[in-house]
């Protein structure tokens, strides 16, 4: 097997360049962007490449390719071998590439942005995140609300919780939803997915709450109570109103 040739493709350009031919196995890199990210997944569909995602190094391997990106927000490397003669990637500092292809410059596209009227801030700069999983109901949101109020904070959720209509997909944090980074990050209810913690950034505090104690957000979080939290999130309310309320 011939070893791999990385391209790095960049969407800049007054004129579209053909690609090359490619002679072997070849990973297409596209800057970690908005538009190299979409570039590259319909370049996967429509040529039937490997998907690699957002990768943070690339080495070769006896003439394999292997990729690194990481997983549950940065606290774990995945090393990835593609298992077709044609990769797609996504990388915010291109690793050393064989040659560049240049494509046309895309039109402006006007973007419509509408603030979310029920959250006062936003998801993704709020310094204090609750999230909130599948094992809560309607009155544990609600109670994730009136604590995200008091502390200046926002309410995240779980694709399962979303699924389940008990929040809006505005709110979904993880891979296929939304990347946070704040101070602190309280998981209830959450059972600890990689998929949920690939949207947390790794310099988060991240604590939680759960009623199973062999759930595994626990060997994530700094700190976690093992408590159902249709009791624990009245309670918690209630503190933070009192110690508020007292130091005002």
């Amino acid at each position: 097997m011939n070893a791999w040739q990385v391209l790095s493709v960049r969407p800049v350009g007054p004129e579209p360049t053909p690609p090359p031919e490619f002679g072997g196995p070849t990973v297409l890199v596209f800057p970690a962007d908005q538009l190299g990210e979409t570039l590259a997944g319909a370049t996967a569909a429509a040529f039937g490449a490997s998907l690699l995602g957002r990768i943070t190094d690339m080495a070769h391997d006896r003439g394999d390719l292997v990729a690194t990106r990481s997983s549950h927000g940065g606290r774990v490397a995945i090393d990835i071998r593609p298992d077709s003669q044609l990769a797609v990637a996504t990388a915010n500092v291109l690793p050393e590439c064989d040659g560049e292809i240049e494509l046309g410059a895309p039109e402006t596209l006007s973007i419509d942005r509408t603030a979310i009227a029920d959250q006062s801030v936003a998801l993704e700069s709020a310094p204090v995140v609750l999230g909130g999983g599948r094992g809560l109901d309607d009155a544990g949101f609600r109670q994730l609300e009136t604590i995200a109020g008091l502390v200046g904070g926002a309410v995240g959720a779980s694709l399962p919780a979303i699924d389940l209509g008990l929040a809006p997909v505005s709110r979904q944090v993880g891979q296929s939803g939304k990347f946070v980074t704040p101070r602190v990050y309280l998981a209830v209810g959450l059972s600890g997915t990689p998929q949920h913690l690939a949207g947390i950034g790794s310099a988060t505090r991240l604590l939680a709450i759960n009623n199973d104690p062999d759930a595994a957000i626990f060997q994530f979080a700094e700190a976690g109570v093992m408590a159902d939290a249709r009791s624990l999130l009245p309670v918690l309310a209630k503190v933070i109103e009192e110690r508020l309320g007292a130091a005002k």
